[in-house]
């Protein structure tokens, strides 16, 4: 999926290509172009309604729902377009003159614009922080589209929207997925299916149940035997599935292997990134937003309350939050990891420490929780590493808010243990076990420390 725009022909020393007005563009044969009157885009993706190429013709990809890049080029200038769920990267650049690709090697670098050798990840403002547009170099940016994520998930928790019913929702969500799916199907069928002990990718998995499932499992990490113990419980559910032991002592050797993209932060999903590259597939379905979409993690859940008691003082708070979580142990949302290294108890009393500890103000507090629970993008990060569209079935805009739109009650006292996502499972007889989300704590210290070693000498090379 790989392109190359650039107004200076001379850049191209390797590679043939194309001009239009004052660009020149080269492109793999994963990229599309749609020629107009007077202008042209190159994209890249699927729609999960309605034609792309109609909507090329028009560059209305901003309101359009599905998995795609665009870039629309006049004589003189350009537009750039992502879809909602940010699963591609596109990045920019000025000071050589006007560059845009999806693979940063392309760009003109030169030493001296390399002002930082660590990629910062907030784990709290996710993509939502500005830190996600910079790179290594100090004139390239990670181009971000104009989505108000925050705005979004606010208006779909606003009182004044008539509420679901449970059950047509569920049918609605399942309707859109098998959808969704089928257009998947349809346009890719060298497919890799990214499976873990978990809720969200067991849903996924349903609709591609004759796929075969990846999964992988990280020695050592802290859930130990008991993050062992479900994924084969989940591999034996499926008639075809892998599992890799993916061994953390070879973190090192493994990043300066397999890592192609510079800006990666955070990356802990190395082991599926390693997988894809082995398999080679047309599509990666990662199952991504199960847990913004369905509204169950602890901690926006704590937030949640926070804002409910907010009036009332900081002890009453604090032990409303204690007194209600006691009671939703076990729900499936109530903790982020296997194993016995952190309990719930664990997550409140950090969550109390780190947010109560002082009077808040109530709109910095809503700001936080909705933060958590807008789109992640983490799908970008295997497109742009491995070259691959990567997908998930919650990352549809036609579903991605409705959870939210339930009743309170509904999101205050069943929303951590996604009954929603429990009934789909029941249509396809599949019994999900797993007692509760697991992050997949390890070490990936040697990681995060070699990004910058194992990618930035191949980004310095003329590539183009």
């Amino acid at each position: 999926m790989k392109f190359f725009i650039c107004d200076d022909p001379k850049k191209f020393t390797k590679t043939e290509f194309t001009s239009f007005g004052k660009w020149h563009f080269c492109y793999d044969d994963k990229v599309s172009v749609y020629e107009g009157e007077d202008f042209i885009v190159l994209y890249s993706g699927y729609l999960i309604e309605g034609d792309i190429e109609e909507v090329a013709a028009n560059f209305s990809f901003h309101d359009a729902n599905g998995n795609f890049f665009a870039v629309k080029l006049t004589k003189t200038d350009y537009e750039i377009s992502l879809d909602y769920f940010n699963n591609h990267k596109v990045f920019t650049a000025d000071k050589y003159g006007i560059e845009i690709t999806n693979h940063l090697p392309y760009m003109t670098i030169r030493k001296e614009d390399v002002v930082r050798t660590y990629l910062s990840y907030d784990i709290n403002a996710r993509e939502i922080s500005p830190n996600e547009q910079k790179t290594f170099f100090g004139h390239i940016q990670s181009f971000l589209p104009v989505y108000d994520y925050i705005q979004d998930c606010k208006d779909a928790l606003d009182d004044r929207y008539v509420k679901w019913d449970i059950d047509a929702l569920v049918e609605y969500i399942h309707k859109c997925m098998s959808q969704h799916a089928q257009v998947i199907k349809d346009n890719y069928s060298n497919r890799f299916i990214s499976l873990s002990e978990g809720l969200d990718s067991a849903v996924q998995s349903q609709y591609f149940k004759d796929d075969l499932q990846y999964l992988y499992h990280i020695y050592p990490c802290d859930a130990g035997e008991d993050g062992l113990k479900y994924k084969q419980i989940a591999s034996d559910n499926f008639r075809d599935s892998t599992t890799w032991k993916y061994e953390s002592s070879k973190n090192k050797e493994y990043t300066h292997r397999f890592l192609r993209d510079s800006s990666t932060r955070w990356c802990t999903i190395l082991p599926t990134m390693i997988q894809v590259e082995k398999a080679n597939p047309d599509i990666v379905l990662y199952g991504v937003n199960g847990d913004e979409m369905f509204f169950r993690d602890l901690i926006p859940h704590m937030h949640m309350l926070s804002l409910k008691y907010y009036s009332e003082s900081e002890w009453y708070i604090k032990n409303k939050i204690m007194e209600h979580i006691e009671t939703k142990k076990h729900h499936y949302g109530a903790s982020y990891t296997l194993g016995t290294h952190k309990t719930t108890d664990t997550y409140v009393e950090e969550f109390i420490k780190d947010w109560l500890t002082s009077k808040r103000d109530y709109d910095i507090m809503e700001h936080d929780m909705l933060k958590l629970i807008t789109p992640k993008f983490y799908t970008r990060a295997i497109s742009c590493n491995n070259d691959v569209i990567t997908a998930s079935l919650y990352n549809d805009r036609r579903i991605f808010h409705q959870v939210f739109r339930t009743s309170k009650n509904f999101l205050e006292e069943h929303a951590m243990d996604s009954p929603i996502q429990r009934k789909i499972l029941e249509k396809f007889d599949y019994e999900f076990v797993t007692p509760h989300k697991d992050v997949l704590y390890a070490d990936y210290d040697e990681i995060f420390n070699n990004i910058f070693h194992a990618t930035v000498p191949h980004c310095m090379e003329q590539n183009i």
